[in-house]
């Protein structure tokens, strides 16, 4: 694995991959990674302008984003930090052949409408199990999320009319622990498994806590935090990626 740490970079009602060239028309985003991620957002615009909010700077121009946290009186919850991990899951063999992410690939996990069944995002309390809504966690505690991307591509499309098709889960651990099954026919080419963890500290009253998602205009509202999903537009520097799927990913390194 490859990980990184991120902070947050700003607050937007854009979304460059569901929403292109128009502006405001998502719900409340929290950006990170590229600090000049906005609805016009191209692979070339994000490889060669902005900063970024994640180790690395430049060399990691992508753009992370997910609904902004929102604790009981409406303002925006800041997590401490973003931690950011590229895998290698599955066997020995099939570690060693993970391919490079392909060059403005973006894909989105977690709640899908379209969907209820497929995979969701993990919410717990330090120490605690998983559940698919924000849990009452001790003030002062660790509050985490996660979410793991899948990590099969279709080998031809770098997104897709809902931005799921072209990307699949493995076929080994449900396709939620690891692709030890190998990837589907269908989607042939195993890429690094992108995991995103937000870290938030509990106010005391977490399970008050809402996904902006959870409260969409003209939608009855949905359990908190039960609609949490991310997105990923990647821009990182060629070599650089290369560099950390090889000697990170394929030689099977732990890599910070």
């Amino acid at each position: 694995n490859f990980r990184t740490f991120c902070s947050v970079s700003h607050l937007s009602y854009d979304d460059p991959v569901v929403y292109p060239r128009q502006p405001g028309a998502a719900h409340l985003h929290m950006f990170f990674g590229n600090t000049l991620a906005n609805a016009n957002s191209t692979y070339e615009s994000l490889r060669t302008t902005g900063g970024s909010t994640c180790q690395g700077g430049p060399v990691n121009r992508s753009a992370y984003w997910m609904p902004a946290i929102m604790n009981a009186g409406g303002r925006v919850v800041a997590p401490e930090h973003l931690k950011v991990y590229y895998k290698g899951n599955g066997t020995q063999s099939g570690i060693g052949s993970v391919a490079s992410n392909p060059n403005g690939l973006r894909m989105i996990a977690g709640y899908n409408a379209a969907n209820p069944g497929a995979i969701r995002a993990d919410w717990k309390c330090a120490g605690g199990a998983g559940q698919q809504t924000v849990p009452s966690c001790p003030a002062g505690s660790e509050l985490t999320v996660d979410i793991r991307f899948p990590m099969c591509w279709n080998g031809r499309d770098v997104d897709s009319a809902d931005h799921r098709s072209h990307m699949a889960y493995g076929t080994g651990g449900s396709g939620w622990i690891t692709a030890l099954g190998g990837c589907p026919a269908s989607h042939p080419i195993h890429v690094p498994e992108y995991t995103l963890i937000a870290v938030f500290k509990s106010d005391g009253n977490s399970q008050n806590w809402y996904a902006s998602s959870d409260r969409m205009p003209g939608m009855a509202a949905q359990p908190n935090g039960s609609t949490f999903h991310a997105d990923w537009f990647g821009a990182w520097e060629n070599s650089a990626q290369e560099t950390w799927t090889q000697e990170c990913i394929r030689e099977m390194r732990n890599c910070v």
